[in-house]
């Protein structure tokens, strides 16, 4: 799957401590993706906060480090075998990826405005729901081929993304022209944001096909975890898309 938390064969690999008298279901973990948001949310406000009132440095150090510590966790939920594990960890994600998603919008938004950071809350939530509706509506289904080309995809954009990373430690004043606010730039940065908002419908596949197994209810948590990396993962390219429009002007 192109979402590495997110697979059919998840719950293979838990080990399961007996019959849950309450299974999985899908508004569950819809609740429980609302609740991690919510704390995404509540976190982001703290270091939005702390650059508006001018502790840019403080944010700045604040969201780095919460940057590898959800990249930490994250990776534990993704590796760990105890499913019970998943809903304090999911929790600890959120706020982490809070902070920084608080600090990154706040600097953005100081640098350029505040209605970019707006836009971009809006169109990611908007996306969210369009790609429900359309994978509701049947109107794209999540077939082999379809998913093996969004998986293809997601990891070519991986590979940019940390060849552009690399190359940027050996000559940091070099600069990808597919990063910079170029048309060519545009276009990646557009590209992306589709290749992510068609993950939600894998996303959705997979979530309904792990329901279909009346797994236990801590397996909600886990849907939920993975629907906020692929949100968090949209948010931040539509952030950067719009400022490299912004930078245009």
């Amino acid at each position: 799957m192109s979402n590495p938390a997110l697979n059919e064969n998840v719950a293979d690999k838990f080990v399961q401590t007996g019959d849950s008298l309450e299974q999985m279901s899908i508004s569950g973990t819809a609740i429980k993706t609302v609740f991690l948001l919510a704390v995404i949310m509540a976190a982001s406000f703290y270091s939005f906060g702390l650059v508006l009132q001018g502790f840019i440095d403080k944010a700045l150090m604040i969201g780095q480090a919460a940057i590898f510590a959800a990249l930490g966790v994250g990776f534990f939920i993704v590796f760990n075998k105890n499913i019970k594990w998943t809903a304090p960890l999911s929790i600890c994600y959120a706020a982490l990826e809070g902070l920084a998603i608080g600090g990154i919008s706040a600097v953005i938004g100081s640098a350029y405005s505040m209605e970019i950071v707006v836009n971009a809350v809006c169109a990611t939530f908007v996306t969210l729901f369009v790609m429900l509706f359309l994978y509701s509506a049947k109107i794209i289904r999540c077939t082999e081929k379809f998913s093996a080309t969004i998986i293809a995809a997601t990891f070519a954009i991986l590979v940019i993304y940390l060849v552009t990373l690399v190359l940027s430690f050996i000559k940091p004043e070099s600069s990808s022209m597919l990063m910079q606010s170029t048309p060519v730039g545009i276009l990646f940065s557009a590209f992306v944001c589709s290749i992510a908002a068609l993950n939600f419908i894998i996303d959705f596949s997979t979530i309904e096909r792990l329901k279909a197994r009346n797994l236990s209810k801590d397996f909600e948590w886990y849907g939920a975890f993975s629907l906020m990396v692929t949100i968090v993962w949209l948010y931040i390219e539509i952030l950067k898309l719009f400022v490299k429009f912004n930078s245009r002007r």
